[in-house]
């Protein structure tokens, strides 16, 4: 399984733009079926976990696992 480490964008672009543009990115790389884990600065990413499920499952990934630890949000997804 693939860790993937998403950094927040380092102008002021809009975060929820730059995580659509990257998961989509991440989703093209991945063949279906595939799972990866995703690792974001907790306090870069505040959202809910419900924004992470939704923006994920747009770009074609289900999230299996969603956990916090060591100020890190770390979800584990596989690409549909």
């Amino acid at each position: 399984m693939q860790r993937i480490i998403i950094r927040a964008p380092a102008c002021s672009a809009d975060s929820i733009t730059h995580l659509k543009g990257v998961f989509r990115m991440h989703a093209e790389e991945l063949p279906p079926g595939e799972r990866a884990e995703l690792l974001f600065d907790a306090e870069r990413f505040p959202f809910a976990t419900a924004i992470f499920e939704s923006l994920l499952a747009s770009a074609g990934f289900r999230v299996l696992r969603a956990s916090e630890e060591n100020g890190a949000r770390i979800f584990e997804v596989e690409r549909v």
